[in-house]
């Protein structure tokens, strides 16, 4: 079921649509665009805290997948040994199981949304473009996208869990 997915998104593939997925891809490797978006959380006093909470849910995110899970299930990627796809963008080295870009753009995303972040709809949006483009690109299956949203949003929802507990020390005290 997994290959038929991506083979039906090949289908689509078109020279705008390449570009505009290599482009969302890259703006994730390293979680740059989440990590822009905690900085302007930083700049702001009053959201501050909300960022350091969402730089600890990016932080817990990274170990968990990168150094946790990934390592357990090794999973090869999807274009291995699939001679039919030219791949856009050089071949990760890491293992597939789970999707790191769609882990991480949950855990950012899901935390704010937990916390009603202006402009929360948008970066939702951009979230679930981020996982659609590792599809896009066939470095996923879906299943290790659909398994990083998971993973991404129980980690948004513990470090939520975690930021109530600590103001609510803050008040008792």
């Amino acid at each position: 079921m997994d290959y038929m997915i991506l083979e039906l998104i090949q289908k689509i593939r078109t020279p705008f649509l390449d570009n505009f997925f290599v482009f969302f891809t890259r703006i994730g490797n390293a979680a740059e665009i989440w990590l822009l978006v905690i900085l302007i959380l930083f700049i702001n006093k009053k959201t501050r805290k909300l960022a350091y909470f969402a730089l600890a849910a990016l932080a817990l995110e990274l170990a968990l997948v990168e150094l946790v899970i990934k390592p357990l299930v090794q999973r090869p990627r999807p274009f291995i040994g699939y001679d039919q796809i030219e791949l856009l963008i050089s071949a990760p080295n890491s293992y597939s199981f789970p999707s790191g870009h769609a882990a991480s753009s949950f855990a950012i995303v899901a935390f704010l949304y937990l916390n009603n972040i202006k402009y929360k709809n948008i970066l939702l949006f951009m979230a679930f473009l981020m996982a659609f483009s590792r599809l896009y690109l066939f470095v996923h299956f879906p299943s290790d996208v659909l398994v990083g949203i998971i993973v991404g949003t129980l980690i948004a929802y513990l470090v939520n869990k975690l930021m109530i507990k600590s103001n609510n020390k803050i008040t008792n005290n």
